[in-house]
C-alpha cells in the first residue's frame, strides 16, 4: 500500500504542477486614482467695528487750555478701547464706560497728563484716535479721530478747539 500511496501522490503532484502551467499568468495592473472636484466660494473676513465718537469738547481758564473731554460709544467693552493722543496710549484708567452695550465711553484729560504723555502743548496740533481692539491679536479697528488744537498761553496762540 505503501506503494500505491506514492503513485498516487506523484499523480497528484503531477497533475498540480501540470494545472499550475496551464494557468495564464494574471496581468500586472497600476491603480491611480483622480478626483477632479474642487470647491470656489467668496467670503469676507470679519472686522471690528469702529467707534463712533459722539462728542469733544476743551476746556479753558481765561483763554489757557486747561484739558478736554471725548465721548465716543462702542459695542466693545472697556478692555477692547484704546485712546490716544499723537499715537501715544492713554491709560484705560482714564476712561469711565457706560451702559450694557453698545457701550458709552468718556475720559476727560486734564492739561497736566497730557504734558507727561506729550510734552508742551502749546500752538500744537494733535491727533486724538479712539479704536476697538481684539486684546491678544493683532486686531484694530479703523479709527474714529478729532483734532485737538491748543492755543499758546491766554489763547494768544489760538482757539482751543477738539474738531
Amino acid at each position: 500500500m505503501s506503494g500505491r500511496r506514492r503513485a498516487l501522490a506523484g499523480v497528484v503532484g503531477i497533475a498540480v504542477l501540470l494545472g499550475a502551467s496551464s494557468l495564464s499568468a494574471i496581468p500586472a495592473t497600476e491603480a491611480s486614482f483622480s478626483d477632479g472636484e474642487y470647491a470656489g466660494g467668496t467670503f469676507t473676513a470679519a472686522r471690528l467695528a469702529t467707534p463712533v465718537i459722539t462728542s469733544c469738547s476743551v476746556s479753558s481758564l481765561l483763554g489757557t487750555f486747561t484739558g478736554f473731554t471725548i465721548t465716543w460709544t462702542s459695542p466693545y467693552p472697556k478692555a477692547q478701547q484704546r485712546l490716544s493722543i499723537n499715537n501715544v496710549a492713554v491709560d484705560n484708567g482714564s476712561v469711565s464706560q457706560g451702559g450694557t452695550g453698545p457701550y458709552t465711553y468718556s475720559a476727560t484729560i486734564s492739561s497736566g497728563l497730557l504734558s507727561t504723555l506729550l510734552g508742551s502743548l502749546l500752538g500744537s496740533s494733535n491727533t486724538v484716535r479712539v479704536e476697538a481692539v481684539q486684546p491678544g491679536t493683532a486686531w484694530v479697528s479703523p479709527a474714529a479721530t478729532r483734532t485737538l488744537s491748543v492755543g499758546g498761553l491766554l489763547g494768544l496762540g489760538g482757539n482751543n478747539t477738539c474738531t
